[in-house]
């Protein structure tokens, strides 16, 4: 697995070219976020969001969250994180878990969601 971390405003954006079924245009996405072009990269990565790619859907998350490509909102950061995290991406459940342990993004604490995307971790 080839893993590649990029910083831009704010925003951490994992791809994970094997394993996902459109390998070719997550790369496209990737490559529009890596150049800052986050609305070009919104617009690749969404379709395959809503198809269930679980990189997608966590890069997506992660852009609703910084603002990136789109309003920030909270909410749909949640949504897509939460997408991701029940599609097996660990890192997305590794957001959920903290998130839930000390009440992150908008969502209050709950130490029995927290242990749930914790004992994912575990799997």
């Amino acid at each position: 697995m080839k893993i590649v971390y990029r910083y831009g405003a704010g925003l951490l954006l994992i791809l994970a070219l094997t394993g996902s079924a459109w390998a070719g245009d997550f790369a496209e996405g990737f490559i529009a976020a890596e150049n800052y072009d986050y609305p070009a990269a919104v617009k690749i990565l969404g379709p395959l969001a809503d198809q269930g790619d679980a990189a997608a859907q966590f890069n997506i998350a992660l852009m609703y969250h910084s603002g990136s490509g789109v309003q920030a909102n909270e909410n749909e950061a949640v949504k897509w994180y939460t997408k991701a995290a029940k599609n097996g991406h660990r890192t997305a459940q590794e957001y959920l878990a903290a998130a839930y342990a000390d009440g992150w993004f908008g969502l209050a604490r709950d130490e029995k969601m927290a242990r749930f995307w914790y004992s994912k971790l575990d799997d």
